[in-house]
């Protein structure tokens, strides 16, 4: 008991000891300092659970989000560019985080910007594609506009089949574009193509047709009859047969519809016809 009472009393006197208790404060100092230290590092490293709020920058220049983000810390990186018409080049169209989304500061910003329109290569004509329509919506979603310039008369092709191209005042043909040809993406091709119908209707050859046969077909491309001249052989006007027309049949040359057309008649067949009648001069 008394080796163990003076154990106890030379722990005391130890640890009441100024050389102990001045040791022990530096330690304590130490310990304080670097707790100190280590909680202030990690609060700045990791924001201590502090979140900002991402702004909305779709719509903006990628320069100017830069500088309405610099006290956030936000970093931009572009992902992706997408030519858009009748928008400049940089501007932010899509971002990650979202807006609005709550972040640390300093976080990254994924962007998607409009880029500078590049050259495009014209699709091939194929059987399916020489029609306007598809053509023109395939050449739309590559990001090139159409226009019809103009349309020219051919009752031997459907309407709206491509006759051929032009690109900045240059006729563009098929075999151009078998050979790859390229047109700026916005830019803008014209078409020639075809129609059917028309204001203008090829002349049709009168002669050697009946009076009655004549007015029909008159009638039935659209031209009306003018002046009907009988020569001293008629005594039958409704049995007789045009030996002159006025204007003179042209092949596939044409007038406008409603144009008006002389006729001269003679009561037998005109020499040089078919006496049947037949289909001649189609």
């Amino acid at each position: 008991m008394d080796k163990l009472k003076a154990f106890f009393k030379e722990l005391w006197l130890f640890v009441s000891s100024r050389i102990f208790l001045l040791n022990f404060g530096k330690m304590l100092l130490v310990a304080a300092l670097l707790f100190f230290f280590v909680s202030t590092w990690l609060k700045c490293y990791t924001h201590h659970g502090e979140s900002v709020s991402v702004n909305d920058f779709t719509g903006m220049h990628l320069l100017d989000a830069k500088k309405a983000s610099a006290s956030k810390g936000f970093e931009f990186e572009v992902i992706d560019s997408v030519w858009m018409d009748g928008q400049p080049s940089g501007i932010i169209i899509q971002q990650d985080p979202r807006p609005l989304a709550r972040v640390k500061e300093g976080r990254k910003i994924y962007v998607t910007v409009t880029g500078r329109p590049g050259p495009v290569r014209l699709p091939q004509l194929s059987d399916s594609s020489y029609d306007y329509e598809l053509y023109s919506a395939r050449l739309s979603r590559l990001g090139i506009k159409t226009r019809i310039k103009e349309e020219v008369y051919d009752s031997r092709q459907e309407p709206n089949t491509i006759l051929y191209l032009i690109y900045e005042g240059k006729k563009v043909t098929e075999s151009d574009i078998k050979n790859g040809f390229d047109v700026m993406m916005g830019s803008t091709v014209e078409f020639v193509i075809t129609k059917r119908y028309s204001n203008e209707v090829e002349i049709p050859d009168l002669v050697c047709r009946s009076l009655d046969e004549a007015v029909f077909l008159l009638s039935s491309a659209g031209f009306s009859l003018g002046e009907v001249f009988e020569d001293e052989t008629i005594t039958d006007r409704n049995s007789a047969w045009v030996y002159r027309q006025e204007p003179d049949y042209i092949p596939r040359q044409l007038l406008p519809v409603g144009s008006q057309f002389n006729l001269w008649v003679t009561q037998q067949v005109p020499a040089g016809c078919p006496t049947d009648g037949g289909d001649e001069g189609f």
